[in-house]
């Protein structure tokens, strides 16, 4: 017995009996139809499998090929390029940022809507094919990111089915108004990335009511009420909802989902000649948008200094940036504390903000992978070499970049003072003495090679 995908993205099953022309009984086929979806990765959709298709052929297109040619030498000209490391990432950021747009307007279905596993920094090869990384600006290696599009005033419904032995850390659904393939007009042009675009309404795994067998179902409609699983959308225009599986332990499962429209509406087009006009109107603003984010993101951080923590909107966590700029011979030392939050996560971002691979260098650590001093603090150290502590986060030999530090599911009345603890350059020679965790280059080896095994789960 063995799958193939049709033409658009269906799964068929080709067994004896289709192939010799057999016709099932209902019950065999429905048996069948649970056992060739249970076959399928858990994040598998029809409509994702068509997405990431039409994407590969998008980014082999003549014409968006030319448009990022232009914005290559368009940044090739600007401020950030000096530095060695945003001139050796730039080709990346570009591509990354394509194909987060080519996403955005992908979702772009409100008729029909659907959630894409969109943002992800790191690779995948899964569905018969290899997809690129997908990436915006400081996207969470911990985090599963979905997205789907919709029209203020509609009525829809979410259905949720947790997995059965496993759910993530926290789950968080949050609508949006305006269409994020055009940042420029949602977004604002300085202040940093948290007084960002208008939140209509945000429901958490905290609240949202869940069934015996690990489902839910959320209502969403511009109504301010509709029970404990609701969500409220702006009565006009186009909006967002977007989720966040958040997985402090990289081999857990996020909540399988599916979205539909109540309301009977005409359909618009969703063909790749209508996906491919929307790249081609909103690349260029999306790269040059994304590219500048670095110099407004938390109001600015000068070299080697980090934000304050802050709330996020609905009080779900907090987050903090920091700026690191080293010498060979430096390394960047941060200490934190966890301060109740059942997840805490650090990574490091290039000079535009886009991750490394985390599957095959440790460029980040949650609270899963870090080792927490005796005192129940944390401290990382930030450099281009190894220098053998435990909880080292590797610059995959930039000397430039930023920093992540995200504590999530927090408890009530968390304030920010003394999450960040400490932060210092101090020389590499000097880490010896500070007795810090520290692990062998075995050990090292044997982390990292788990990291990908564990991080390769998300596409079973």
């Amino acid at each position: 017995m063995a799958y193939e995908f049709n033409r658009r993205g269906a799964l068929s099953l080709m067994g004896a009996g289709a192939a010799a022309g057999l016709s099932l009984s209902p019950g065999l086929a429905l048996a069948r139809t649970a056992a060739r979806r249970a076959a399928m990765p858990w994040l598998y959709s029809p409509d994702q499998l068509q997405a990431e298709l039409w994407l590969l052929r998008l980014i082999r297109d003549p014409e968006v090929k030319a448009i990022q040619a232009r914005l290559r030498a368009e940044l090739a000209a600007g401020e950030r390029f000096k530095l060695a490391d945003a001139a050796a990432t730039l080709d990346h950021a570009i591509a990354e940022w394509s194909n987060s747009l080519i996403f955005a307007a992908l979702i772009h279905r409100p008729s029909r809507p659907m959630f894409l596993w969109s943002t992800d920094d790191t690779p995948r090869e899964w569905l018969g094919h290899k997809l690129p990384g997908v990436g915006t600006s400081g996207d969470n290696p911990d985090a599963i990111y979905r997205t789907a599009g919709i029209e203020g005033g509609g009525r829809y419904e979410i259905i949720g089915q947790y997995h059965h032995d496993s759910r993530p850390t926290q789950l968080l659904f949050e609508a949006n108004a305006g269409d994020m393939a055009k940042p420029q007009n949602v977004m604002p042009t300085a202040g940093g990335k948290h007084a960002d675009i208008h939140s209509a309404s945000m429901l958490s795994d905290k609240v949202i009511r869940t069934e015996p067998d690990g489902s839910f179902r959320i209502t969403v409609s511009s109504e301010p009420t509709g029970g404990p699983n609701h969500m409220q959308i702006p009565a006009s225009g186009y909006a967002l909802i977007g989720v966040r599986d958040i997985l402090a332990d990289w081999t857990l499962r996020p909540a399988r989902l599916t979205i539909r429209r109540l309301d009977p509406v005409r359909g618009e087009p969703w063909t790749y000649a209508t996906v491919r006009a929307r790249v081609l109107e909103d690349l260029e603003g999306y790269v040059r948008f994304w590219s500048h984010f670095p110099d407004i993101w938390f109001g600015g951080l000068k070299a080697n200094t980090h934000s304050e923590p802050m709330q996020r909107p609905g009080g779900w966590g907090f987050v903090a940036g920091l700026n690191f700029s080293l010498a060979d011979d430096e390394a960047l030392l941060v200490t934190t504390t966890r301060g109740g939050a059942k997840y805490t996560g650090f990574q490091l971002n290039d000079p535009w903000m886009i991750a490394p691979d985390a599957r095959i260098q440790q460029v980040c650590l949650n609270n899963s992978q870090a080792v927490a001093s005796g005192d129940g603090s944390t401290s990382y150290v930030i450099s281009k070499t190894d220098p053998g502590v435990a909880n080292w986060l590797d610059t995959c030999g930039m000397r430039d970049g930023f920093g992540i530090i995200r504590w999530q599911n927090i408890p009530d009345g968390l304030i920010k003072d003394g999450l960040i603890a400490n932060m210092k350059v101090i020389k590499l020679a000097e880490i010896a003495a500070l007795g810090l965790p520290m692990v062998s280059p075995q050990h090292r080896r044997e982390r990292v090679a788990a990291r990908f095994a564990a991080y390769s789960s998300r596409t079973r």
